[in-house]
């Protein structure tokens, strides 16, 4: 682990957690919240580490990084499938272990392929 983050994080639940959580929500924003119980942090990783990163971080968002789990070329073509499909955003991200700033990058690159100039909204 190379990331700042992701370093600090195992530092603090340990590396096998640390990749848990970053397979999970990788590349996306999550909140370490205020109590453990309940919380979708928890529910990954458990209620004592996620009070590990409470102590060791204290509450708030974050922005998790990706945990490079394949190789870019499969994760890049995967991810244009999605959105070709119809998925948003976040389901891409997550589903293929990429940064939301990538998944729009992504998208807007489909977009000029087809020749689009104007924004397109996925409802």
């Amino acid at each position: 682990m190379s990331d700042g983050l992701a370093v600090q994080i195992a530092g603090l639940i340990g590396e096998e957690l640390t990749r848990l959580l970053l397979k999970r929500r990788g590349g996306c924003q999550m909140v370490v919240p205020v109590k453990a119980q309940g919380s979708l942090m928890a529910e990954i990783i458990g209620e004592e580490a996620t009070g590990e990163m409470i102590r060791g971080l204290g509450p708030g968002r974050i922005t998790l990084p990706c945990a490079d789990q394949r190789g870019p070329r499969a994760r890049r073509a995967e991810a244009k499938a999605m959105l070709r499909a119809g998925a948003s955003i976040q389901q891409v991200a997550l589903a293929c272990d990429l940064h939301t700033r990538t998944v729009s990058k992504y998208r807007a690159e489909i977009n000029a392929e087809a020749g689009d100039t104007q924004m397109r909204f996925f409802f």
